[in-house]
């Protein structure tokens, strides 16, 4: 193997536009402009980390000043590409932002800036991470990037263009850098291990590509730790060691085990690979990698999968095993494992691959066609007395299996119709006491399951929801609405305040659609006096004011009237949603607000001044003609601002005149 003083990253590193690998868009267009003499003064390089910014910006140095360029690509032989290679060009001049970040360092650059190249036609700033320089510092650098002499070039690179001030922004040339494909990487690598004489197997490169992340200097980087480290030929297993990475069979035996519904021996092999000193965080990522596949496979959508082909025909086999609901189900819960704990607990994966592993909890999901719900009938079964008979929604076939009362004597239960043609349960759970799962009180014990690994702001979600009794929870009359009834005040009280939170709202309705089928709004209420549900109490509806506990139902002042039938009523619910729908519109115009920025001006916009919605100045901006006399640019900076806060209030109010349809409402502004 050939030894060299420099590391790969450097060593093969790419001269030319033509050996930049997986950015040709950005090559060729460079290529273009130095042939027809089109070169911008200033550029912008954004992308993630590795993916060829700044050998792009080296490159472009090199072709506007190369000596002999050969169709737009430096020669690579001459003086000047030599010596820029080398690093030792002085009118190449790189800085790293992250260290020269303070408004000295623009300064001196702006100073220096006149001055006539010493070799070169043309003198190259190369400004690498440029989104750490301080604000102060990209203001002081505005005037310089926008009008340089003729003889500089600035190139700025950047990972977080978002950082960036717009103004920057606007007077360069954008080029985005695309993340490398997995492909690009393994083909680079294959060439330069052929070069360097690397004995190394095809998947244990395609590895190290793959877990390159789309940096093409990581995976050179790995591939040399691997080159120094084996005297021998580098297989699937080196690089697993090398990289940290759980063996490669060790997490599809997992999933196997997981989709055949295997708990013990799920359980077995993720402490097996903790054991063996394996990361759980490597194998939950590689693990729910494996899952994907297959999920993919199952829809036919494998094309893109980029496997070795033992692996991938292993991973087709367990496709065709399982239908797709069970899989996507899989997938699901295991990237909802937590992992955010300090200690590598493999507690949370075992949590995880048991619920994966239990049958009785499978259901339809959303993209699966559920039983339809509709309006509860009116009439009352004939086997129970009205006053007790929970309201189901309506159904082509009620459920004949729902639990009886306490006070009910036990009698056989009716025959149970047979089920649709397009279910899918197993016939186990015909035996079992609980609620059927496809059943409505079925479905809402799945929500409260479901609930109980979700916590709002104070309390679990799930505990407090089984307050309300499955018996209980309804639909309204127009089935639009899931009526909660909650049997204790305290529990609707710690709801209510839960539901203040619009997340907390929104998670609990995803929670009905996924098991219902279709997205329901909800009303929280307190039970009637005989805690059955049937008499609702005072509503509660998710997004309204909490109601002091005096006036509510069930408190000591309004028991005694309740248990004589007095109806306690809210406003009209059309007029709540009406309500609702305008908060709603008018919390989302303050936020637009409130991220808006605006810009005031005076003197002729010499100086100018950018305020956000909420009147809070982000910078002040004087150009150089500024007048030098204190109270006068004092006056001129205060005018700005008041300018800025008059466009600033006039677009609140228009906004909010918009909104509520020229209603004046004190307080809005």
């Amino acid at each position: 193997m050939t030894t060299s003083s420099q590391v790969f990253y450097r060593k093969w590193r790419p001269g030319t536009f033509s050996d930049l690998a997986g950015q040709e868009h950005v090559g060729n267009t460079l290529r273009q402009a130095v042939m027809q003499g089109r070169v911008s003064h200033s550029y912008l390089f954004c992308g993630t980390r590795g993916s060829g910014k700044t050998t792009t910006a080296r490159v472009l140095s090199k072709a506007v000043n190369c000596l002999d360029p050969r169709d737009g690509d430096p020669c690579e032989q001459c003086a000047i590409c030599v010596s820029i290679n080398e690093g030792r060009n002085l009118d190449i001049i790189e800085l790293d932002a992250a260290s020269n970040r303070g408004v000295e360092e623009i300064r001196e650059i702006r100073d220096k800036v006149h001055f006539q190249p010493a070799q070169n036609r043309r003198k190259v700033y190369i400004i690498d991470e440029a989104h750490m320089l301080t604000r102060e510092a990209s203001n002081a650098f505005l005037k310089t990037l926008e009008e340089p002499p003729a003889h500089v070039i600035f190139i700025l690179c950047t990972t977080e263009a978002d950082r960036i001030l717009p103004t920057i922004i606007s007077r360069c040339q954008r080029y985005d850098f695309r993340r490398l494909p997995g492909q690009t990487i393994y083909d680079r690598l294959a060439y330069i291990t052929d070069q360097e004489g690397v004995a190394i197997q095809p998947d244990a490169l395609r590895m190290v590509a793959r877990n390159a992340g789309g940096s093409m200097r990581d995976a050179l980087n790995m591939l040399e730790q691997l080159a120094v480290s084996a005297d021998r030929e580098i297989t699937l297993r080196d690089v697993e060691e090398a990289l940290g990475l759980v063996r490669s069979d060790a997490y599809l035996v997992l999933a196997q085990k997981m989709l055949a519904g295997d708990t013990s021996g799920s359980l077995e092999t993720i402490n097996d690979v903790v054991w063996e000193g394996g990361e759980p965080r490597q194998l939950h990522r590689q693990t729910l990698e494996i899952l994907r596949s297959i999920l993919l496979l199952s829809w036919d959508a494998g094309d893109t999968l980029d496997l070795p082909p033992d692996l991938l025909s292993s991973l087709q086999a367990e496709a065709q095993k399982h239908d797709a609901s069970t899989i996507l189900r899989a997938v699901r819960t295991w990237g909802e494992a937590n992992l955010r704990y300090d200690a590598p607990s493999t507690l949370p994966l075992e949590i995880a691959a048991a619920e994966i592993c239990r049958k009785d909890v499978i259901v339809a999901a959303p993209e699966v066609r559920a039983p339809e719900v509709r309006a509860p009938e009116r009439a009352a079964p004939a086997q129970s007395p009205p006053r007790e008979a929970p309201r189901p929604p309506r159904r082509e076939a009620p459920p004949a299996n729902a639990p009886a009362r306490e006070s009910r004597p036990a009698a056989a239960p009716p025959a149970r119709p047979s089920p649709p043609a397009n279910a899918e349960a197993p016939a186990a759970r015909s035996s079992s006491p609980a609620a059927a799962p496809d059943s409505f009180q079925g479905r809402w014990e799945q929500v409260v399951r479901r609930l109980g690994r979700d916590k709002g702001s104070k309390y679990n979600l799930g505990a407090l929801l089984r307050d309300c009794r499955p018996n209980g929870v309804h639909l309204s009359d127009d089935a639009a609405t899931l009526v909660l009834p909650f049997t204790n005040v305290a529990n609707l009280d710690r709801m209510q305040e839960e539901l203040n939170d619009p997340r907390v709202r929104d998670t609990i309705e995803q929670a009905i659609e996924q098991f219902f089928g279709e997205r329901h709004a909800f009303t929280v209420t307190l039970a009637g006096a005989n805690g059955d549900g049937d008499r609702p109490g005072a509503q509660f509806r998710a997004g309204q004011p909490s109601i002091p506990h005096r006036h509510r139902p069930g408190s000591a002042s309004n028991r005694g009237k309740l248990a004589g039938g007095s109806v306690y009523t809210m406003m009209n619910r059309k007029m709540m949603r009406q309500a609702q729908q305008l908060q709603n519109r008018l919390a989302k115009a303050q936020q637009e607000l409130e991220e808006m920025s605006v810009e005031g001006s005076a003197g002729g916009g010499v100086v100018r001044v950018t305020m956000t919605g909420k009147q809070e100045v982000t910078s002040v901006i004087i150009e150089p003609e500024a007048a030098e006399d204190i109270d006068l640019l004092q006056d001129l900076v205060a005018a700005a601002v008041n300018d800025a806060s008059n466009r600033t209030q006039e677009l609140a109010a228009e906004k909010m005149g918009a909104v509520t349809g020229g209603m004046n409402i004190p307080g809005l502004i």
